[in-house]
């Protein structure tokens, strides 16, 4: 039995602001490379153990007992810096996680389950045996290549850049979160899981779009994004 660890935190990724004009990057989790992970989901299954997790249950690709990949048929899930359990993505549906940090050790983040749901556990040394057998590393390389776009969008709007622009993308995201979604997540928690900022510069800047009736915000969840300046 693989050991996971349980604890609190929050959620999500998404995006448009159509009243701008204006179109972030599709949702990370639609642009996945979907028939690379359900091939290499196909050849793996089979040679690992079938394990159920919780929803906050924090899984680590390589812990006391080795290195081992995950395959998820379905699921939401939340990618996490361990370091200090900063929100980097999220994704839903099939996934695979693990490949990297069991080729590249480094321990700098971990998934965070956000329903419950079971996955294929396999150790990593017999996962690469087969994809290495099979021909799979072109399917690995498409999905690196989608782990690297999750990184350099949230770099893209994240860093280097002010207060104000970390908050406008963090409020597009949540806008095209489904209806329930936006509905259990407060929109200050949202953007601080994902940013960093300090609280009071984000109900600052929240403040001042409400008032300017740029959003709709009630009972701290977001209702509206009505159109959000480019600057502040």
């Amino acid at each position: 039995m693989i050991l996971v660890t349980r604890m609190k935190i929050g959620q999500f990724m998404g995006n448009t602001n159509k009243k701008d004009g204006e179109s972030l990057n599709p949702p990370l989790y639609l642009i996945r490379p979907v028939t690379d992970i359900v091939a290499l989901r196909k050849a793996l299954s089979g040679s690992g153990i079938k394990q159920s997790f919780l929803a906050e249950d924090i899984i680590n690709a390589i812990g006391e007992e080795g290195k081992h990949l995950y395959l998820f048929e379905g699921g939401e899930y939340t990618f996490l810096r361990s370091s200090d359990g900063l929100v980097i993505s999220s994704a839903r549906g099939e996934l695979i996680y693990g490949i990297a940090e069991c080729i590249r050790p480094r321990g700098g983040w971990s998934l965070r389950i956000e329903e419950p749901c079971d996955c294929w556990v396999v150790p990593a040394e017999k996962a690469f045996e087969i994809i290495t057998q099979k021909q799979l590393w072109e399917s690995v390389a498409n999905i690196f290549a989608w782990y690297l776009q999750i990184f350099t969008s949230r770099e893209e709007h994240l860093v280097g850049v002010p207060a104000y622009v970390m908050i406008r993308t963090k409020l597009l995201e949540l806008q095209a979160q489904p209806e329930d979604f936006r509905r259990d997540m407060n929109v200050a928690d949202y953007i601080q899981q994902r940013t960093q900022l300090a609280r009071s510069t984000i109900m600052a800047i929240l403040g001042e779009l409400r008032r300017g009736d740029y959003i709709e915000i009630k009972r701290g969840r977001l209702v509206a994004v009505n159109h959000l300046p480019k600057e502040y």
